[in-house]
């Protein structure tokens, strides 16, 4: 089932949302994605910084068809093709990208996986690959990588080891 939002200015079909913290993200039935809430560190995905409070959807820049986006406090999402793309905030590494650098457009996770989910946690982010192996990346401080350390990791690490 799909569901149609702010139809007063022309209507925006999703087959899914995601509700996260301060924002909320949604792919429309043709996997185009949208993200409203806070503005901050580039969690919305439309290339913008400023803060500011964003009371309905903008659209995801890069021009990528999402079967699924996931909101955190970071936003993720899968490609049709299986490619997993995060923005946002990125002081622990959880966009995957091997920095620690905030982006406010979709980044590349890194590590050629190819994802059937992502989800985006608050400093952590995690997926299933196609293949039905977890990975996960960013913060560890408390384990929650699941790959046997407490370090945190900018690049997807296998969980329960490698």
């Amino acid at each position: 089932a799909s569901v149609t939002v702010n139809a007063a200015s022309g209507g925006l079909t999703f087959q899914s949302v995601s509700a996260g913290i301060f924002h909320s993200c949604g792919v429309t039935t043709a996997g185009e994605a949208y993200c409203w809430g806070i503005h901050g560190v580039g969690q919305l995905g439309d290339g913008i910084d400023t803060r500011s409070y964003v009371n309905v959807p903008v659209a995801v820049v890069g021009g990528l068809t999402f079967q699924s986006v996931n909101a955190g406090y970071h936003s993720c999402g899968v490609t049709t093709a299986g490619e997993a793309y995060c923005w946002g905030d990125n002081d622990y590494g959880q966009l995957g990208d091997g920095t620690g650098t905030d982006s406010n457009v979709p980044v590349a996770v890194v590590g050629g996986l190819t994802f059937q989910s992502v989800t985006a946690g608050y400093w952590h982010s995690c997926g299933v690959t196609t293949a039905g192996e977890a990975y996960c990346w960013g913060d560890n401080y408390y384990g929650q990588l699941g790959d046997g350390t407490f370090t945190d990791s900018n690049v997807p690490v296998r969980v329960g080891g490698s």
